[in-house]
């Protein structure tokens, strides 16, 4: 067996391959989607082409039995995230999981050398697969979703919330880094991208938090940051930014959905978005090749309310 770069016909067979592994929580990747128009949705909207960073595991017979792909950030986070790997059966993982981790790590541009995957808990093959590789479990988190049955239940929006604007990122980038240490994305990143809902929240003359979302590939809306700065918790400020932007995003999204995701063990935040009528959709790990930063108190997993 071997691991090349595909084809056009291998990459006919690798997206099967993937749509069927993704249909299942024991061998599906987070990062993409349950349902096969949504997973190539996603796919190509990948920052690379999917199709060029593909790499396939295939038999003599020429069938393909595996599958791994990435998408990368190599100007400012200088990471990756491994699509997969995706195999036909427990037999190829076993063989071949991990050079296909490895033969997607090779073609990254240099200077990319963190690296993540993310699986729910039942794929205990991806757990299997990181220890292999050395890497670090993250917390379990909660993968939540809100559709417009439960925006009733919502307070009304924080009347000192608005759209983010340039002027905002210095204040900006320095909750956003003490909240939201080591993540995928910088606050720069955030403003420059006009797809993107971001919003702050002003008071008493100062900037005491912001949230940013996105609509996804497959028309669902994401919320991915959400933090107060610590000098403005504990004043009931969180529900009235997460109501604004919830909204937002609802409006947005084709699916008429809003998903986030939270750590398990952050009551606070998980009383807070049940609260708001966000249900249990999942349940999410992380694996990554560097160690775990300490989780922060004021992001949107944390204690902020």
């Amino acid at each position: 067996m071997t691991i090349t770069r595909a084809d056009a016909d291998q990459q006919d067979a690798a997206l099967a391959l993937i749509v069927t592994a993704q249909s299942s929580p024991t061998t599906a990747c987070a990062y993409l989607g349950t349902e096969a128009d949504g997973v190539r949705a996603e796919l190509d909207d990948l920052d690379t082409p999917w199709q060029e960073t593909l790499r396939v595991a295939v038999e003599p017979s020429g069938r393909v039995v595996g599958a791994v792909l990435h998408d990368a950030d190599p100007e400012e986070t200088m990471r990756s995230w491994i699509h997969g790997p995706w195999t036909l059966d427990e037999q190829t993982w076993s063989a071949y999981a991990v050079p296909l981790v490895r033969a997607a790590i090779d073609q990254l541009p240099p200077g990319v050398e963190q690296h993540e995957l993310s699986a729910a808990p039942a794929h205990t093959g991806m757990a299997r697969l990181a220890a292999d590789l050395g890497w670090h479990a993250t917390g379990v988190s909660i993968a939540y979703q809100a559709t417009p049955a439960t925006a009733h239940r919502w307070p009304g929006d924080a009347p000192d919330a608005r759209v983010a604007t340039s002027g905002d990122l210095p204040a900006m980038t320095a909750l956003h880094d003490a909240a939201f240490p080591g993540t995928y994305a910088t606050a720069s990143q955030l403003l420059a991208d006009e797809g993107r809902a971001t919003l702050v929240l002003e008071h008493d003359g100062e900037l005491a938090g912001y949230a940013s979302g996105e609509i996804q590939a497959d028309g669902a809306g994401y919320l991915d940051f959400l933090a107060i700065a610590p000098g403005h918790r504990g004043q009931g400020l969180a529900p009235g930014l997460l109501a604004a932007i919830s909204r937002e995003l609802l409006a947005r999204s084709s699916q008429g959905t809003v998903n986030l995701v939270v750590d398990e063990i952050n009551a606070t935040a998980v009383a807070l978005y049940e609260g708001f009528g966000y249900v249990r959709d999942a349940e999410l790990l992380g694996y990554r090749s560097w160690p775990q930063p300490q989780p922060q108190p004021q992001s949107l997993g944390g204690s902020f309310a």
